[in-house]
């Protein structure tokens, strides 16, 4: 017999304590489905990239005329098939996170056949290409649409299908990754933005399922291929600070740079098709001078901490060269300029090939691009004579987490996912110092959360609909809209509040009812409002700002 979320009401009495083990025990088996199908397109989506980044490397290495002419022709064919698969799955563009949280709000209705299909095919031509994006976003979005589908297959109501999508979700990036704590981390702080059972444990159970299968084709080994055992000593944790600084500015600079991208594209009167041919021989012609901008940038990680090769990416006796040149025999430090002309290439190369709307993700790009800011003030400060020699890789990880809390604003999930890429655990004060002094200065400087405002920007993309919806969420410490009686509180229209757990306790919500801190809420609203009840519950109103 089947059982879905549905039914939850049903089994729930006043006052009981206690989840329904029934409706949990059949989460973990549709959990677990969910993060074998949505781990096996994860992982293979992530060997067709790596598989096709080594054919790029081999046949422009050898460049000649010839060889040059056939792969501008091909690019034009590439932007061809990407122009067809967006027309016929118009949310496939993109990263794929912002679909994924417009999806978990009601905003979009994607079609998660054709969205895998095209997100597949896509996001390996674009890798095949040498687009500067990466391959994180789409296998999240790969991951959700599988959910999905199985959701499908199960006949689940709307909570269970949303629910198993979000597994999906959580099952793509730690098969990107092999990261599936981060994963799911990623799934409550930045989908959700908060925790309940019913999502906790299958998206955990998919998670680390979709890991093991990535682990099965790749090996047991950090993401990036090195690890960090050395922490920063402590009389120089002041100087990471001023890291912070630094990667919160960067962060700030490259969300603000994608959108003035994205406005160039809407300023080009072309078609999609002109506008995707004309990326895709501006990144032909800077592969035939160098490839070390293009991709998603995994080995050039590894390289900028250590001058190693990537974990995911073979030997290139080209990229090699071009390390071996930036490399300061003295120092063991890289040159100040090539840094430098590493951020500011890479954070133009990923805004301009994401601004044209072919599939490819955000996510590693930003770790590249806060590697090569860590190598930047590593060697500026060992050349300043401040720092020792030999810290150039703890300065790398603890930019990267920098980075991504500046850019996405999410500090838990930037600190987890850098240890966990790189099984760096003694560089936890580092990453932290850093990470947490990059989230306040984007903070400060008022930028928006980057996917939050990526999908902010596409919300004229599909309907609304008047579809009846109910999410869980527990009131914050520090809400506005507690102690005061509940027909006082302005909600979003056609949205109500259901039910309030209390200690373990369930509270009729009269009129003359009020909320605490840590109360457990059911809110029912409208499927097209389901971004507003949302923001009204669990949004910056009600916190410190």
């Amino acid at each position: 017999m089947k059982l879905s979320l549905k039914h939850m009401a049903k089994s729930t009495t006043l006052g009981d304590m206690s989840m329904n083990r029934s409706l949990l025990g059949w989460l973990v088996l549709k959990g677990a489905l969910v993060g074998i199908i949505a781990g096996f397109f994860g992982a293979t989506f992530r060997y067709m990239i790596l598989e096709s980044e080594h054919w790029r490397w081999t046949l422009l290495e050898g460049m000649t005329y010839q060889t040059a002419v056939f792969w501008i022709l091909g690019m034009v064919v590439m932007a061809f098939i990407i122009d067809r698969l967006l027309a016929w799955a118009p949310l496939s563009g993109g990263s794929g996170i912002p679909q994924i949280e417009g999806e978990m709000m009601g905003l979009f209705d994607m079609k998660p056949y054709r969205t895998l299909i095209s997100k597949y095919i896509g996001g390996v031509l674009t890798g095949l290409a040498g687009f500067s994006v990466g391959r994180e976003g789409p296998a999240v979005q790969l991951g959700g649409a599988a959910g999905k589908i199985v959701s499908y297959w199960l006949n689940s109501g709307l909570r269970e299908q949303r629910i198993l999508t979000s597994a999906g979700s959580a099952a793509g990036l730690a098969a990107a990754f092999s990261a599936p704590v981060s994963g799911a981390m990623f799934v409550f702080e930045e989908v959700h933005k908060s925790f309940y059972p019913y999502l906790v444990i299958p998206t955990f159970i998919a998670a680390f399922i979709s890991n093991y299968i990535t682990v099965s084709i790749f090996g047991l080994q950090p993401a990036l291929g090195f690890t960090v055992m050395e922490g920063v000593p402590i009389q120089y944790l002041f100087y990471l600070v001023g890291v912070g600084i630094v990667m919160g500015l960067v962060g700030v600079v490259f969300c603000r740079t994608i959108f003035a991208f994205k406005r160039f594209f809407g300023w080009m009167k072309v078609s999609r098709f002109m506008k995707l041919v004309f990326t895709f021989v501006v990144v032909a012609l800077i592969g035939f001078d160098s490839q070390l901008l293009l991709g998603g940038g995994n080995d050039l990680v590894s390289h900028l901490a250590y001058g190693i090769n990537g974990g995911d990416m073979a030997s290139h006796e080209g990229q090699a060269y071009h390390f071996a040149a930036m490399n300061d025999p003295v120092s063991g430090t890289y040159g100040l300029w090539l840094l430098a002309a590493i951020v500011v290439g890479k954070i133009l190369l990923t805004c301009f090939c994401y601004g044209s709307g072919a599939q490819g993700g955000i996510f590693l790009p930003m770790l590249v691009i806060g590697a090569a800011t860590g190598a930047f003030c590593e060697s500026a400060l060992t050349h300043l004579g401040l720092i020792e020699t030999g810290l150039l890789p703890q300065f790398v990880i603890g930019a990267m987490g920098g980075m991504l809390a500046a850019a996405m604003r999410t500090p838990i999930l930037a600190i987890l996912l850098v240890l966990e890429m790189t099984n760096s655990f003694n560089n936890i004060y580092a990453i932290g110092i850093v990470t947490i002094v990059a989230y306040l200065v984007a903070e400060f400087l008022k930028e928006p959360p980057i996917y939050d405002s990526l999908l902010q920007d596409m919300t004229d993309l599909p309907s609304h609909e008047s579809v009846q919806t109910f999410f869980q969420t527990k009131v914050p410490v520090v809400s506005t809209y507690v102690e005061i009686p509940l027909r006082t509180l302005t909600l979003p229209e056609g949205t109500m509040i259901v039910s309030i757990c209390r200690n373990g306790s369930y509270i009729v919500p009269l009129a003359s009812e009020h909320l605490e801190p840590g109360d457990e809420l059911q809110i029912s609203c409208q499927r097209g409002s389901l971004k507003a009840a949302k923001e009204f519950f669990q949004g910056p109103v009600n916190g410190l700002s």
